[in-house]
């Protein structure tokens, strides 16, 4: 009966094991099957995501004012869209000294005692995000956003910028701002000379007054455009996203830097 009772028992924990072993290869099955279906899955937001970007360099070489891609849908659920951003529209984090930032801030509903806070994080490196800077939570952020950056060369885009940015430009009085925005709806300003032109005699003698300054801040063309590419694939979470820093150059974008997710 002993003899009997140790082979039962050890049936019983062969069975057990053959059991375990068999549901740890259909989990491994599983777990391969899924991996290869993300990578595929991958692949194709991939893919999707550079055709989006040769389609948005197509029409920027048409019409250099593009900046918008909507969502294209390439069949069997994979889509695509691209955005293109002008840092220059607004203030630049890592070059806007204080006295700007502060002045921005207020305008902005933002208390600018958070322009010290930038202040100290210019001092210990670059600032890649708002959110970097102690004191901006995420209500903050999303209200500076139209505002401020934190890439581009810090020039500010005359033709671009929001009202609250062009006052930091220097020389820069409410009725430059007035002729800025009324003159862009229509035709883009060229140059500091054709705004100069267009201001009435005491507004144009404060602009000379800080023309050095005024033509070292200021551009009517953006120098960088920042190009956002996203691609995915219908009923899965995975998202492939390419951000690109790029000049703009007669007829296309020339990238210079290229960060991938």
């Amino acid at each position: 009966m002993t003899q009997r009772g140790f082979a039962l028992l050890a049936v019983l924990w062969v069975i057990t094991a053959l059991t375990a072993l068999t549901g740890a290869g259909l989990l491994v099955a599983r777990i391969g099957a899924a991996t290869t279906r993300n990578r595929l899955l991958l692949a194709r937001a991939e893919w999707a995501r550079e055709a989006c970007g040769e389609i948005l360099e197509a029409r920027f070489a048409k019409d250099p004012a593009v900046r918008e891609l909507a969502p294209i849908d390439w069949g069997r659920g994979t889509w695509c869209r691209a955005h293109l951003d002008d840092p220059a529209a607004r203030a630049n984090l890592n070059t806007a000294g204080p006295d700007e930032l502060a002045r921005l801030f207020a305008a902005v509903g933002v208390s600018p005692a958070l322009a010290d806070s930038v202040a100290l994080c210019q001092r210990q490196g670059p600032i890649y995000d708002v959110r970097q800077v102690p004191g901006v939570d995420s209500v903050i952020a999303l209200r500076l956003a139209p505002f401020v950056t934190t890439r581009g060369t810090g020039a500010i885009n005359v033709n671009a910028a929001r009202p609250e940015v062009l006052r930091l430009l220097p020389g820069i009085n409410e009725e430059g701002v007035f002729i800025i925005v009324t003159r862009r709806a229509t035709r883009p300003l060229q140059n500091a000379d054709e705004l100069a032109g267009a201001l009435s005699k005491s507004s144009r003698a404060i602009l000379l007054g800080s023309y050095a300054e005024f033509v070292r801040a200021a551009v009517f063309a953006p120098p960088q455009l920042i190009v956002t590419l996203e691609g995915g694939v219908q009923g899965s979470a995975l998202l492939a996203r390419a951000t690109l820093t790029t000049v703009p150059v007669p007829g296309r974008l020339a990238v210079i830097r290229r960060e991938t997710e």
